[in-house]
């Protein structure tokens, strides 16, 4: 399977580290540092502290089927959650519904031709601006 998607995900700064732990669980954890998949940081003004963490990163189709499944409770079988630190639980929480009915963790897929200005559709489309000072 090819690498043909673009994908942009966005989790709140407090579950940054959980979902840096369950990229590298997955075996997708493409950040020249592993565990920091999720390294722009977002909030509603540009001014810090972020209050989220956001990544675009070149994906495939199973990837994709993974997280649906997993937001359906369905984890692979081959998923060593506990060898990262995590839970059922922690899954579960970082692919939730908040109480206004929109996910926790914002997801958006599209082919990899048009990866271009695609973190910046998706930080505009939910109100987020990168953060003037890169942290870390």
């Amino acid at each position: 399977m090819s690498w043909d998607l673009s994908i942009v995900i966005i989790v709140p700064a407090e579950l940054r580290e959980k979902a840096n732990r369950l990229t590298c669980a997955l075996g997708y954890d493409n950040s020249p540092v592993p565990g920091r998949t999720f390294s722009i940081p977002l909030s509603a003004d540009g001014v810090e502290p972020a209050t989220h963490y956001g990544c675009r990163t070149p994906a495939k189709t199973d990837f994709v089927d993974i997280v649906a499944a997993a937001g359906n409770g369905v984890l692979p079988d081959w998923l060593d959650l506990e060898a990262y630190g995590l839970t059922e639980q922690d899954v579960a929480g970082i692919l939730a519904i908040n109480e206004d009915g929109r996910p926790v963790m914002i997801m958006d897929v599209r082919d990899a031709v048009a990866m271009v200005g695609h973190f910046e559709d998706v930080t505009a489309a939910y109100g987020f601006l990168r953060c003037a000072e890169a942290q870390e």
